[in-house]
């Protein structure tokens, strides 16, 4: 196989998006921030791009309990609650042990289409703060573009990048993998329209293996259209359905598992974190991953696959950020000959981003992976191409 990666690092004054070409910075190391997940300290730690959220699971299996005889919530006792304000905000963070048994609760709001009727659209919590009434998507396309060939208007931000999200708690009790579709997005008060990091249709359904003791499963995301900023406060807003086919039915219809959204901050925020969060809903929870970057650029991650077998190959691309351990998977599939494709990872500014490529024939079973792994440093303006063959 033979691929070129190049990695556009840029930061816009507003709205963080493609500029003029500047000149790299030089390395440096990033500070020793975090909450939840300590960065990486050896530039070798090739086994750390490496996992398995089958091994994992089975890890917290083992576990069962812990010195207080409290292990990890199950679906036979796994904790639901709707998105009323009462249960969100004071029901759910009174239950015996709940920051115990699973990551933080985050208070789940119901959705703005769900919000009673009669009631005006500025009414809901963040109905006008981040104009939920309009659905339209962000789009490379609209998004801001700054011109520093003759002066840098260039100034920091803090940005949000997404790591993982998993359903939890989930009684599958249908035959085979889970039939997921919906949409989870994130706003910012920037411009404050849907950023997609998922999007699925029903006939576009993805099938997703379901841990039958935790109820866990994991989707995979997609790179939001630009960096999402997060001065202040960012929201989510998901809903998230599962394709039920009845033989009765002409057309295959889906039953909701979770929607709703919820605010982020990071208004007290002086340092770079990870954190995972869980949303309790009816029908299952939500867990979602993500780091808040303070001072952070936009890195734009472009592939191109040059060269490949006829039979084509499999081809995984992961990113590692800001000196995090936390692996972000960035394409995950089969691909081919001529095809491209983007991915916007959020880098703090003067730190480095790591990238993963990994690629196997998919006729050939016996056929080792073959690896490669690079460095890029974080400046405000800069591009830099890498090809890779095998």
């Amino acid at each position: 196989m033979e691929t070129e990666v190049g990695g556009d690092k840029l930061k816009e004054s507003t709205i963080p998006g493609r500029g003029k070409k500047r000149p790299l910075s030089p390395t440096s190391s990033p500070s020793d921030d975090g909450e939840d997940t300590p960065m990486s300290t050896s530039d070798d730690d090739d086994d750390r791009w490496e996992f398995s959220d089958e091994e994992q699971e089975e890890e917290g299996e083992e576990n069962d309990e812990d010195d207080q005889g409290m292990g990890p919530f199950t679906v036979d006792n796994f904790p639901r609650f709707s998105s009323d304000h009462f249960e969100q905000t004071d029901t759910i963070y009174r239950y015996p042990g709940i920051h115990l048994r699973g990551p933080p609760p985050l208070s789940l709001f119901c959705a703005f289409k769900d919000y009673p009727v009669g009631v005006t659209k500025g009414r809901h919590w963040f109905g006008s703060l981040y104009q939920l009434y309009d659905e339209s998507e962000i789009s490379l396309n609209n998004a801001q573009t700054i011109d520093c060939s003759e002066h840098c208007h260039c100034k920091a931000t803090d940005l949000l990048q997404f790591i993982d999200i998993k359903i939890a708690g989930y009684r599958h009790t249908q035959p085979g993998h889970a039939k997921i579709f919906g949409f989870f997005a994130a706003r910012d008060k920037i411009e404050p329209l849907r950023n997609y990091v998922y999007r699925r249709g029903v006939d576009n359904y993805e099938a997703v293996s379901v841990n039958q003791k935790t109820g866990m499963a994991r989707l995979s995301l997609t790179s939001p259209a630009r960096g999402i900023c997060i001065t202040s406060h960012a929201l989510f807003e998901f809903e998230l359905c599962i394709r039920t086919e009845d033989p009765s039915e002409d057309e295959p219809k889906g039953d909701v598992l979770i929607k709703g959204c919820t605010e982020i901050s990071n208004m007290f925020g002086t340092e770079s974190f990870v954190k995972t969060g869980r949303l309790y809903g009816e029908k299952c929870a939500l867990d979602v991953k993500f780091a808040v970057l303070n001072i952070a650029v936009q890195a734009i991650v472009d592939v191109e696959i040059l060269r490949a077998p006829a039979c084509g190959f499999d081809l995984k691309l992961y990113a590692r950020t800001s000196g995090f351990s936390d692996v972000i998977r960035l394409f995950e599939g089969v691909t081919e000959a001529g095809r491209r494709f983007s991915s916007v990872v959020a880098v703090v500014l003067r730190s480095h981003l790591d990238l993963r490529i990994t690629g196997s024939l998919i006729d050939n079973s016996h056929l080792s992976n073959e690896g490669w792994t690079c460095r890029f440093n974080s400046w405000y303006h800069g591009t830099v191409d890498k090809e890779v063959e095998s």
